[in-house]
């Protein structure tokens, strides 16, 4: 199997277990999928993480003591476990940085990281499947994956 356009009717078939999506803000698709998925999307991008009081920090600094780890950047991709809401096992939303060569290398390496699933690629807008074969051909020569265009 090559790789294969979907319509945008057949999108959300099932057929692949691994969505890759651009960011909120760049796609169409990323908004419908976050509907399905109850608006976790949105409320991921809004999270902000509790900062540590003044106060406590200047405490911790004064008993020599640690801080607690930073927290997550939100420019790192998104997973959420989707088996139950959609046809699919997973759905990552990767931020676009209108960069595709770099944009398909970072979904080769969680492709990869997950195994190699079943996989999907819902392209950003303005972006054809010619330039994704190109960049993907750098990292795997088989290319048995679908794609949506915006």
């Amino acid at each position: 199997m090559a790789l294969s356009v979907l319509s945008q009717a057949s999108a959300l078939n099932p057929g692949s277990d691994l969505w890759i999506v651009p960011d909120l803000e760049k796609s169409p698709w990323t908004a419908k999928l976050d509907w399905y998925l109850n608006f976790q999307v949105c409320k991921s991008s809004r999270h902000q993480s509790p900062t540590l009081p003044d106060f406590l920090g200047s405490v911790l600094e004064q008993t020599e003591l640690n801080k607690p780890a930073v927290p997550a950047v939100s420019d790192k991709p998104l997973m959420i476990a989707s088996d139950k809401l959609l046809p699919n096992k997973w759905v990552v939303i990767l931020p676009w940085n209108d960069d595709l060569t770099q944009w398909t290398a970072e979904i080769f390496r969680i492709w990869k990281n997950l195994n190699e699933p079943t996989l999907r690629i819902f392209m950003p807008p303005g972006q054809s499947t010619g330039n994704l074969q190109i960049a993907w051909q750098t990292h795997h020569p088989v290319q048995e994956f679908t794609v949506v265009l915006d």
